[in-house]
Order: structure tokens, then sequence, then C-alpha cells
């Protein structure tokens, strides 16, 4: 059974009325009630953490959901330094990166920021599932740059690709034949994911291997 501690806002500041709760703000109140989650969270558990995309994940198996909607990739990593973990868990998901590429914050000049911060977070666990960034509707690209949705899960994939973390894209089948924006009918409002059984599903057989595998009673030897 899975333990949600998230605290999804509905999305992005887009979003959000001039007097609503920044996602800083949003995340700070939340901590207390995350906190809690993760000092009950029992060994083998996986972590979600990220943006509104992660909020929605929940998966079939024992984890602890600790994002926030609206939250930026080194908002998550401020996050993630001040919840305290007595468990470490056996491994992380993390999705981030919608929240970056607004384009009033010329996000393609912000890459190498934007990577560094993600680097940051994966360096913390010792296994790390991170995902492409999912595509908006054509409708909001004048909001969101699809342009830089394919350049940064391009980077991404590239971090990983050296090590310390997995890539992967469970949000391929909403994508149009541009990478960065979704087919019509794929999401509920130009932003989030209107099914996410796939996704959870895809997600879910590398996350969840470790612990079904410890409910059959099977482990994982390492031969030098």
């Amino acid at each position: 059974m899975a333990m949600v501690a998230a605290a999804s806002v509905g999305g992005v500041a887009h979003y959000r009325s001039a007097k609503s709760a920044s996602a800083k703000e949003v995340a700070a109140k939340a901590r207390p009630a995350m906190a809690a989650e993760l000092a009950r969270a029992q060994e083998g558990f996986v972590l979600i953490a990220g943006d509104s995309h992660a909020a929605a994940l929940h998966l079939p198996c024992d984890s602890v959901n600790v994002a926030v909607g609206g939250l930026k990739a080194h908002e998550v990593r401020a996050h993630l330094a001040q919840l305290p973990m007595p468990v470490e868990p056996s491994a992380v998901l993390l999705v981030v990166g919608t929240n970056d590429v607004l384009r009033k914050q010329s996000p393609l000049e912000r890459v190498d920021d934007w990577v560094s911060a993600v680097r940051q977070v994966v360096g913390r666990f010792r296994k790390v599932v991170v995902t492409a960034i999912p595509p908006v509707g054509e409708e909001l690209a004048a909001i969101f740059d699809p342009d830089a949705i394919l350049v940064y899960s391009h980077r991404l994939d590239h971090l990983c690709s050296g090590g310390g973390c997995v890539y992967a894209d469970p949000w391929n089948a909403l994508r149009s034949r541009l990478f960065g924006q979704a087919r019509p009918g794929a999401l509920v409002d130009g932003l989030h994911v209107a099914d996410h059984t796939a996704a959870v599903q895809e997600l879910a057989d590398v996350l969840c291997r470790d612990q079904a595998q410890r409910a059959d009673g099977v482990e994982t030897v390492k031969v030098d």
C-alpha cells in the first residue's frame, strides 16, 4: 500500500492567482506531514519527488510521495534537503522540469543550471529513476516551450547514460510527432495527464521490482 503525502497544488504558477501561496510556501507547510510519513516508512520503500506530475503518481508498492505541484528543479532539491529520511529509500522516482520550461524564464538559456540541480538530487540517492518531461498541449505552447522539453529531456538522458540514474519516458504514448507537444486528448487541461495507468505500470516494473522480489523471498546476491 502506498503512503501518500503529496501536496499537489494544481500544477504550475501560471494557474495560481496573485494571492495564492507559492509552491515553495505549500512545500514548507506540507513538510511536517511528509516528515511524519517518512518516519513511518519501512525499509525498501520508494520515494516519489518532483512537481504535480509526480504528485499524481501512485505506485502499486510501498512509497512515500513528497512531490509538490509547481516546484522547479532547484526547489525540489531544496525541499528534499529539508526532509529527514531515517530510512534510505530503495529507489527514488524524480519527475521535474515542466515548471522550468516556461517561456518567460528563457529555458534554453538555463539548461546547464537546471541539469546541475537535477544532478545534485540524483547524487543524494543510490537508485534514481528520472523521467523525461511530459509533453504540453498545443494550446499552451505559447506559455511552455515544447523545444525546451525536448532539449531538457535529452540532457536528462545524457546525464543518466553516465551512470547514477535511470532515464525513462513513460509519457511517450502521449506525445505527438513533436516530442514536447501532446497528442489530442492525452491531457485534461493542456498540461496534466488524463490517464496515468500506462505510465504507472511502466514505472512500477522498474521501481517496485525489489519489493516484489523480497515478498517472494528472492534475494539479489552480488558475486565477485
